[in-house]
């Protein structure tokens, strides 16, 4: 493989795998849970939680589309980016984790969701923490998209996170606060915009 299609490896490497939570699909109405005898307690405003987890993800996907075009800078230029990329977001899931948890779930239904997502997090950014280690020490070879991809894969973190999320949006009274939500929307903009779904 010569240096332009490493290059060009990289650049697709990248893109299809520094996304770390893509937008979850389009919430699908569910007939309404059924109550109990125990009255729901009201907690953070919608739009307050929503913000909390959309922003940063946001600043996610930024980082995510400034990784494109750098393999025509060349492999030290691929290797930073994709190094503060991860970074990033760490520091994304990191920023999520502690504004959901200071705000505290939107309600008793969903609190066990609240709970599991912020955990979920929480660990992914220390996933990111290792990677980026981990990428920091690889030289900026035409070996390091392979090296890159390897060190990328999956730790299921984020399906695990993608799934909460949508499990909280698709809760019939939340569904409206996130589709309303402007935060969330820009977010779900710049992952289309960067080839998410």
């Amino acid at each position: 493989m010569n240096a332009r299609s490493s290059i060009a490896a990289v650049c697709v490497g990248l893109a299809l795998a520094a996304c770390s939570t893509p937008p979850p699909p389009a919430p699908v109405q569910q007939a309404a849970p059924t109550t109990t005898t125990t009255a729901d307690v009201p907690g953070a405003d919608p739009a307050v939680w929503f913000d909390a987890y959309c922003g940063p993800m946001g600043v996610m996907q930024v980082g995510r589309l400034q990784l494109q075009g750098k393999g025509r800078e060349g492999m030290a230029a691929v290797k930073e980016a994709a190094v503060g990329w991860v970074v990033a977001a760490a520091a994304s899931d990191r920023a999520a984790a502690d504004g959901l948890e200071k705000l505290g779930p939107m309600g008793s239904d969903v609190r066990s969701l609240h709970e599991r997502l912020v955990k979920e997090l929480r660990a992914e950014a220390v996933s990111f923490d290792d990677r980026s280690a981990r990428l920091r020490a690889q030289a900026a070879d035409d070996k390091f998209p392979d090296r890159y991809q390897q060190i990328m894969l999956g730790s299921g973190g984020n399906e695990r996170i993608e799934a909460l999320f949508k499990q909280t949006v698709e809760t019939p009274k939340y569904t409206e606060a996130f589709r309303a939500n402007k935060v969330c929307q820009e977010w779900q903009a710049l992952a289309k915009q960067g080839g998410g779904n």
